[in-house]
Formats: C-alpha cells, structure tokens, sequence
C-alpha cells in the first residue's frame, strides 16, 4: 500500500513538471495553486502508469515532491483520489485503460500540467538537415543516444548541490540511518549534529566532512578500533537547468539530472547545426569559459575527456564553424569536416578515416575559392603534412591507373598458366619455368607473344617452343607481354565417331587412338536384342590428297562382322576406326516388333491378342475369338487403326492450310478401316480379308434396328429398320427433304464405317441400299455469293465495250 501511494506522490511531481519549451520560455507553473480537485479520474489513472513506468521508490517520490514545494494538502486529496480509484470495478477501470490505449502515447491532453520530469528531445525539421556534415549523425543516430540516464553510479567526483538526497547509514554499536535533502542555502541538517555546508563539495569530499562531523557523537568512528561504522552515499539526483545556446538545432533551456554531461545537453538540442561548430564547443560557468569540447576527439580518438560533467545553470556556446573543407573521391569518409586554423591536408586525411584501397595518394586535387575567384592546387604526397587548409577548400583524391608496371602473362598449354612479375632482365624460357615447363601436348613448333608498342597499339612475336626450351633462342620480356603456347588439340578438329542404328546409346563419341568397332559398340551400351553383327557397315570420309583432287565420290564403305559378345580377338587390331567414320548397326532380316490387337464386342472370348505373323489377318484372328456370339452383327463390325503423324508431316499440313484455307485435316489419332467382317468369313482370305498391325481395334456389335436420319431434313430422327424399305421412305418418314437440301447428294454411312452416295444417270436417281445401324445424312447446298454492285457494273462495261465493236465495224463494212 505504501509503495502504491508512493507512486501517487512522484505522479504529482511529474505532472507538475516544467517541460522543455516552458523552460525556454515562460519558466514553468506555480505548483503552489495546484487544485487535485480538478482532475478527472482518467488523469488520475494516467498519472499512476506514468509514474509505475518510472520505478521510482517511496523515499525517492516523498523527497521530490517536497523539494518541489508541493502543498501537503493537494498530496492528501491526490492521496483520497487514488483510494476511491482503487475501490472501482475491474471493468470500470479496463475501460479507462483501453480510452488511454487509444490515444497511444500523445501527452497533449496534459499539456496544461506540464511535461517529464528530465527534458526529451524532439524530432528536428528535415528541411535544416545537411547530413554531408561529419558528426551531425553522432547526436541524431537512432542507434547512439545520450539521453541522460539516471540510473547510472554516481562518481566520487560529483558535485554536490541543492535538491541533492543523502543518505547516511550508521550501523555498529549504534544504529542509525538519515535521508537528507540539501538545501537551497547548500546546507544538510543532521538531527543532534546540527547544519552542514557540502554544497561545491565533491561526493567524495562531503562524505569525508560528514563523517567527521558524526564523529562528534559517535565517538569511535575515528578510532583506531572502532566499533561503529558509518557510509554516506547519494540518493534522489537533483535536476539542473543547462542553457544551449548559438548554433544548434533546438537552442534553449534543458532539465538534466545531475550526472548529466555536456554531449546529453547537445544530444537534446540535436547537436550543431549547418553553420555550428563541432570544434570549439564551448562550456560556460558563473560567465567563464571553462571547457572547450572538440567533438572530433571523441568520434576519431575516442578521448572520453572531451564530455565535461555539467552544473546547474551552465551555458553551452556553439559558434559558427571555424573551417569547412568538402572532402570527395577515394576516401574512406566524404562529406563537409571542419579543421581549424593551421590544420593541415594530413589532418584532413585522417579525419576523413583514411585511404580507400584503389585511392591514388600521390597527388591530391585541392580547389580553393580567393576573393575574385577559383583557385586549383596540386598538393603532393611530401606537402601533406605542410599544407594548411582555408574555409571553403575542396580536396578530391582520384584512383589510381588500371594498369600494370610490371607484369605479364602466359597462357595455353602450360602447367601454371597465369600472371608473373616481370623482373629485370626476364627471358620468356624463364617464365616458362616459372610455369612449371610446357604440358605434354604442347605445339613445339611454334608459339606467341602478344605485345604492347609504345602506342598502345598489338604486335605479335612469333618463336619457336622447341628451340626457346633447347636455349637456342630466347626473347627478353617487355611489360604487358602475353606468351601464348598452344595445345595440339587445339590446332586440330574435334575428333570423333559416330554409331547409329541396333545399339543401346547411339550417338557421336570421343575418337581415340587406336579405337576399334568393338570398342565402340562397348561404349555404346552393346547391341539392342534387334541387331545383327553379321553386316556392319562403316562409312569414311575421304582422305586430304583424295579430298584434294576432283572426284565423284565422297566416302569409302566397308563391310565388317564382329563378335557378338564383344570379346576380345585377335583380329581386333585388324581394323581400327579413324576419325569422323560413321558406323550403322542394321536390324536382323527377320526381327519384328511384337504387336497387339483388340477385339471388342460380340464374339466369344474378347480382349487382346498378340499377332503371331506378319501376314496374320482378319479372319484369323476371329478364329482365334473362338467366332461370333449369336447377337453379333458381322454387317456393323468396325476396324479402327492407329495413325502416327510425324512432325515432318505435320508441318506439311500446317503449311498446305495456310495455302488453301478450305482444306482441314483430321486430328484423330486413328483411321477408320472400312471391311465386310461378314463377307470375310465366307470367304477367308479374300481381298477384303486384310493383314492386320500392331495397335488394330475391331469391334464386333450386337444386332442393330434403328436408321438414323440426318441433315437437311425437317425432322432429323431415328426410326425402325425395315428390310427392303428405301431411303426414300425413311426421309419422308423425318418430314421430307428441307429447304436447302442438296437432294442429289444425299449418302448412307453404314455401320462399318463405308459410306455410299446417291447415284444420279440422266433424269433418274439410284439412291443407296439402307441397313440396320446406318446413317442418312442429307447435306446442305453450298451458298454460293451474289454479284454485287461492282460486278453489275463491270459487265454493263463489258457489254457496252463490246457493242460499240460491233457498231464500228458495221461502219467500217
């Protein structure tokens, strides 16, 4: 209970507190005419959570709000406030919660009360923000901050002051502990020891003076044996005002703890500004200069010394920058550094972190404005250290060349190809060495060395490899010089042998010396169940001399036989393949792919069968069906084989449609057989009994009774078979021929798939036989296009030409 009204103390004094830009200004509110009875109980609420989120102790909170001259009576009522607040509902106070969750953190609504107790920075306008400028990132960096913190050990060498808690403990023989705060006339007042002035005293310093002062009624603190101990430490931190003032982004008046240093009060400030100085920061107490703060020293030397310990009422100066020097190119750090009067290019250099790796750091460009105008300067390697930089001044480092002073290369048929220094005086069969000799294919007859004139321009250097490694020749090195030996592979084709046919892995292979045609046949997995090792036939191409004289033929053949099993002979070596020889592994005469047949429908045992010759057919194979079952219909029976288009043919027929946009192919995988099964087998053997093949379908249907009438017709329909009925009937019996009939074209499709057509002799028609399972289709007649205007007019034209021929030859007779 205690530690929840503690919070409620310390939430007042926050509360309370001056923010940032009151400070600046107005100086705050008068907490005396503080009213708790004006608070709402959201306020209320959100002064408890603010300070919880503090972690602040009940000393910690009782000792601030009396140092901040807050009314004991306006603490009472806060008090009674929060005792009412804890007997609400749960849910009364959820709600409250959630209202303040909406809002998220924005404060305003407590404007009026005032801000933290320690000020917070704000986020700067970026239409002032030059980031090209060294060291603005160091006070606006979201992963570097120096907040002021509290929370941090208290150095020996702080400085005591008014608003500071002390805390002394006694423990020993007698026991005893204080909370002090200091007061305004800088004076601590201990019970039974009277007043004690520590204000400008160190930590360290007023615990030695109050020890000694406690010693005058603990009288063995100092002794030799004492039996009485005692420790002064510090409590509650008190806040300082620091004024920032001159060239910084957010100038004013900071609250600071009293730990606080002088880069937290820049931090808040947000640092120099464009035209601040980062160099000559200055610290002033009581109207004295006390400190200079050069900001580099810290970003480039890390020297921590830079940060001096601030005091209430301090003033930070940041005046204008001293020097601006633009630093650009192949340095590890561009942008705008400061130097001050008498720093040098050297100086520059190291600010900027150094070099890049490719940097040239002979020669830098300097450019310099003068009163009238623009100035450059060349500022050598040896001046660097010398040459004085000016406001203004613009140093630019370039790279260096991409080229080499001394190196050279070779390449080809070496052991180590690649680059070598070029020393003094190297000859090409020591670089040759320093290659580690030539590879075993290496061309000796000749090689190359690619050389660099003197403008810029290529020349060869031929030399002979046999007679540089023999040391009868040899040829000093020049800068750039790439020595090429070639390999004999290279200066000749890409040999190889090519097998096609009856073997496992037809294709082109590597050739090798002394190959042979089994050796081959073994690279190519061996041959397929299909070849036959009887008849080899092996192609070679002409030789150079016979290529080199007319002549009609272009290659020489060679019939060879070689084991089947592919072992070892002695008659191997006989014949040995030579490079690019083509080799075909023919089919055995008699091999045949086995293949399968359908039979579909109504015959006595269905399903697939393998054809057993090649001259197998169709009666034989419904023999092999154990024959017909007795609903069969040998009339309707239907052949169907397997097409396969070849891509040649497809193109064919892709490039004849483009032709002729009439023309349509079918895209069926499979072609209609049209036969007479019944015919077949009552006559075995026949024309009509055709050889099957592999992938045949036949299908034998049940009894069928119906004819299909379709086309032009009025009423397309299927009616009952009637033998010796015509066709005629059966259109008349679908309401007659339509309109756009094409009567004299009417055709039957039987159910086998064969199609008949009327037959037309003078003024008389022979329509076709109809049976069971047929289909009469009845087409339409072709539209054929009107003559249009134009065409009237071209044959008026042509009649009126032809009249007045006519006319001036009657007048000419």
């Amino acid at each position: 209970m205690k530690f929840f009204y503690s919070l409620i103390i310390v939430s007042l004094l926050f509360v309370y507190t001056f923010n940032t830009k009151s400070q600046s200004i107005s100086g705050g509110m008068d907490v005396a005419k503080i009213e708790v009875d004006a608070f709402s109980d959201f306020q209320v609420l959100k002064i408890v959570q603010e300070m919880s989120k503090r972690g602040m102790s009940e000393n910690e909170a009782a000792a601030l709000a009396k140092a901040r001259g807050i009314p004991q009576n306006q603490i009472d009522k806060l008090l009674q406030r929060m005792r009412d607040l804890k007997t609400q509902s749960t849910d009364q106070i959820n709600d409250m919660q959630m209202q303040m969750g909406a809002l998220g953190g924005d404060d305003s609504e407590f404007s009026f009360l005032g801000g933290d107790l320690y000020s917070t920075k704000e986020k700067l306008d970026s239409s002032k923000i030059d980031t090209r400028i060294f060291g603005f990132q160091f006070f606006n960096n979201e992963n570097l901050t120096f907040e002021p913190n509290i929370n941090i050990p208290i150095s020996s060498k702080y400085v005591l002051g008014a608003g500071d808690e002390i805390l002394i403990d006694i423990w020993g023989k007698s026991e005893k502990s204080y909370k002090i705060t200091v007061e305004r006339n800088g004076t601590i007042n201990v019970t039974s020891v009277g007043p004690i002035n520590i204000t400008g005293l160190t930590l360290e310093d007023a615990r030695k003076k109050i020890i000694q002062r406690l010693s005058s009624i603990y009288s063995d603190l100092n002794s030799s044996s004492p039996q009485t101990f005692a420790s002064v430490n510090l409590g509650i931190v008190k806040a300082i005002n620091v004024h920032v003032i001159g060239e910084v982004f957010l100038p004013g008046t900071y609250t600071l703890p009293g730990t606080a240093s002088a880069f937290n009060a820049l931090y808040l400030s947000g640092g120099p500004n464009k035209t601040g100085s980062f160099r000559d920061i200055q610290v002033i107490r009581d109207g004295v200069v006390i400190d200079h703060l050069d900001v580099y020293e810290y970003l480039i030397k890390g020297k921590s010394t830079m940060n001096v310990a601030l005091r209430d009422d301090d003033v930070i100066l940041v005046p204008t920058f001293i020097n601006r020097v633009k630093v650009g190119g192949q340095f590890k750090r561009d942008g705008l550094f400061e130097a001050k009067d008498g720093e040098t290019v050297k100086d520059i250099i190291e600010f900027a972190g150094g070099f890049k790796e490719d940097a040239y750091t002979s020669r830098l460009e300097l450019y310099r404005n003068t009163t009238s105008q623009k100035q450059f300067k060349d500022v050598t390697i040896d001046s660097f250290a010398d040459f004085k930089l000016l406001n203004g001044d613009s140093i630019y480092a370039g790279e260096i060349i991409k080229r080499y002073e001394n190196r050279i290369s070779i390449s080809g048929a070496v052991f180590r190809p690649g680059n070598y220094e070029l020393t003094e005086g190297l000859t090409l069969k020591e670089l040759i060495s320093l290659a580690e000799g030539v590879r075993e294919d290496a061309f000796m007859k000749r090689g190359l060395i690619t050389r660099l004139n003197d403008d810029l321009s290529l020349q060869n250097v031929s030399f002979d490899v046999a007679e540089v490694l023999s040391g009868k020749k040899d040829i000093v090195l020049k800068r750039e010089d790439a020595v090429f030996v070639q390999s004999i592979d290279d200066l000749r084709e890409n040999r190889f042998v090519n097998i096609l046919g009856e073997v496992k892995m037809g294709g082109e292979y590597t050739y090798r010396d002394s190959m042979t045609l089994s050796d081959l046949i073994f690279l190519a997995g061996g041959f397929k169940e299909s070849a036959t090792e009887a008849s080899i036939e092996i192609s070679r191409r002409l030789s150079y001399d016979e290529a080199n004289k007319f002549n009609t033929q272009i290659a020489h053949v060679f019939q060879i036989s070689v084991s089947r099993d592919l072992s070892l002979e002695a008659d191997d070596a006989k014949f040995l393949l030579k490079p690019f020889d083509q080799i075909f592994i023919r089919r055995a005469p008699s091999y045949t792919e086995w293949g399968v047949v359908k039979v579909l429908g109504e015959v006595k045992y269905a399903g697939d069968y393998s054809l057993t010759s090649k001259n197998e057919k169709i009666s034989d194979l419904i023999k092999r069906t154990g024959g017909f079952s007795p609903d069969a219909y040998p009339d309707g029976a239907m052949l169907t084989r397997k097409v396969e288009v070849s891509n040649k043919v497809k193109r064919l027929r892709q490039e004849l449609m483009q032709r002729d946009k009439t023309l349509k192919f079918s895209d069926l995988e499979f072609d209609v057989v049209g036969v007479n099964l019944k015919q077949i087998m009552e006559k075995p053997g026949s024309k009509e009994d055709i050889f099957l093949r592999a992938g045949d379908e036949l299908v034998i249907p049940r009894g069928m009774q119906t004819v299909k009438v379709s086309g032009e017709v009025l009423n397309p329909l299927s009616v009952s078979h009637v033998k010796g009925v015509r066709m005629k009937k059966y259109i008349d019996q679908g309401g007659g021929f339509g309109v756009e009939a094409k009567k004299n074209r009417t055709y039957v499709i039987y159910a086998n798939g064969v199609a008949s057509s009327t037959k037309n002799f003078l003024f008389f028609k022979k329509y076709p036989k109809v049976t069971a399972g047929s289909e009469i289709v009845v087409p339409k007649k072709v539209e054929k296009p009107g003559i249009g205007a134009a065409g009237w007019v071209g044959i008026s034209s042509s009649f009126i030409s032809a009249l007045t021929l006519i006319v001036v030859a009657t007048i000419n007779n």
